[in-house]
């Protein structure tokens, strides 16, 4: 029978997959960063939003369009309106292939904007983009 010699600085197969997991894991928090950070620029420049304080997201990207949908909820101050806020929301857009930034084409409220709502709710949905809530 052989013996099994491991050389020094030699890898095992072990060792490697808490790597690939973990490039994985850094992969998905960077696109959910750049997601949020393209709600928010969206935010602030469409709506009368003064700070954003916190947001919570779930979305779904399309692997070769680089269209996304994003369902989620965030807190806000106003700009006109002393106090925080809490809004339910939904968005759609896609990933700029030359820049690699996420971009919000359309963004609606559920309580501001119940129409358009269910308008980008039914399209995500038909294009299989709809993120599951769990």
């Amino acid at each position: 029978m052989g013996k099994v010699i491991k050389f020094p600085g030699s890898d095992d197969n072990e060792n490697k997959t808490p790597q690939k997991e973990e490039n994985l894991i850094k992969k998905e928090e960077d696109i959910e960063l750049n997601l949020k950070n393209a709600v928010e620029e969206h935010v602030l420049q469409n709506f009368a939003v003064k700070n954003i304080l916190g947001m919570d997201i779930v979305y779904k990207i399309h692997p070769s369009s680089g269209e996304f949908g994003i369902i989620g909820v965030m807190l806000y101050e106003h700009k006109r309106r002393a106090g925080i806020f809490k809004a339910d929301f939904i968005a759609k857009g896609y990933i700029d292939k030359k820049t690699g930034k996420a971009v919000v084409s359309t963004l609606a409220y559920q309580a501001g904007e119940p129409d358009l709502y269910m308008s980008i709710y039914n399209t995500l949905k038909a294009k299989k983009l709809l993120p599951s809530v769990d």
